[in-house]
């Protein structure tokens, strides 16, 4: 299954380090920024009639980026890739996002000025 989702996860850094003075804001900021990732992935799992909760998956994220900037892709799995990965559990769409479900998950990067974004695509393993 490939879900299109037009958006770029939030890095690490602009994920963890939101820039407010009140804590209990940057949580709500985190919850909302979840809740819309949710809501964009439910859209388009309902577009592939996807019904079925997998045991086991491989989870891969092709993000496409409007430009060649140098990024660490350890830094999109620590930040804003997280809520994606809820997002897909609290779905159903995977049964857990933990090692023994997922292995550990891909996220490859690539350019494409015109059209910006990320594709998960989930795939059932053994």
């Amino acid at each position: 299954m490939k879900l299109t989702i037009d958006e770029i996860p939030l890095s690490k850094n602009k994920f963890m380090n939101m820039k407010t003075k009140n804590w209990g804001y940057m949580e709500h900021k985190r919850k909302r920024y979840k809740e819309m990732i949710q809501w964009l992935i439910y859209q388009k799992w309902l577009e592939v009639k996807g019904n079925e909760c997998l045991e086991k998956a491989k989870v891969t994220f092709n993000i496409y980026f409007k430009c060649n900037r140098r990024r660490d892709t350890q830094n999109y799995l620590g930040g804003g890739l997280i809520s994606w990965l809820d997002a897909l559990v609290d779905l159903k769409i995977i049964k857990d996002d933990c090692w023994e479900c997922i292995g550990q998950p891909i996220v490859n990067f690539f350019k494409d000025k015109d059209y910006p974004r990320t594709e998960i695509i989930i795939e059932r393993r053994k």
